[in-house]
């Protein structure tokens, strides 16, 4: 009776010995298999890169606006200051410039807004500065960025005189389809579609 006690513990502790390492070997098989496979890891892969495209696209898209918002401000302050200028002087000032300060377009091209690096024209001109110091506070400075891929530099805004009675903002502005309203401005015209943008004419109020 003792041995035939004995043997059947025996039996049971060898019965729970092998279900538990049966048991221990389908779990590491069950968790070998949890893994992710190489389809699984593509494809977490893609999406990834599409998320970080469109944050891309977003953020682009921001930084554009914000850039714009800078340029439309500064245009319409300098509008104002402009028409002062007339009322005080009888005419709008004759020579054409840059819009901004000294220091605005620095970062490349020589400080041109417009054109090539060896048009001497489109830069912003002292002199202009000088005669609009007692109408303006201060030089705001439209944005930097240029809009268009190729060697010449579409930037900011110009102050253009064409002839007495017909004086002209142009404004760059960054990956948009319309010219916006600016105030002080008369109305706006498409001058041309650029590769990141496009540049508006308005024509100031006689």
């Amino acid at each position: 009776m003792f041995l035939n006690c004995c043997s059947n513990i025996l039996s049971t502790k060898i019965f729970l010995s092998i279900h538990y390492d049966a048991n221990a070997i389908i779990f590491l098989m069950h968790t070998k298999k949890a893994g992710f496979t190489i389809v699984e890891l593509l494809i977490v892969i893609v999406i990834i890169g599409i998320l970080a495209a469109i944050t891309t696209v977003a953020y682009s898209g921001v930084q554009a606006r914000a850039e714009n918002t800078k340029t439309v401000h500064a245009v319409s302050t300098w509008a104002k200051a402009l028409q002062m200028y007339k009322v005080d002087k009888g005419n709008y000032p004759t020579m054409h410039s840059c819009l901004g300060g000294t220091n605005t377009y620095t970062s490349s091209f020589s400080g041109r807004c417009y054109g090539s690096e060896t048009d001497g024209t489109w830069i912003v001109q002292q002199t202009f500065l000088n005669e609009m110091t007692p109408y303006i506070k201060s030089f705001p400075s439209p944005s930097d960025k240029n809009a268009y891929t190729n060697v010449n530099q579409h930037r900011g805004a110009i102050y253009y005189r064409e002839s007495v009675g017909t004086e002209k903002i142009f404004v760059t502005l960054l990956n948009v389809s319309t010219c916006p309203d600016i105030g002080g401005l008369g109305a706006s015209y498409d001058r041309s579609n650029l590769t990141n943008g496009k540049t508006c004419y308005y024509n100031l109020p006689q």
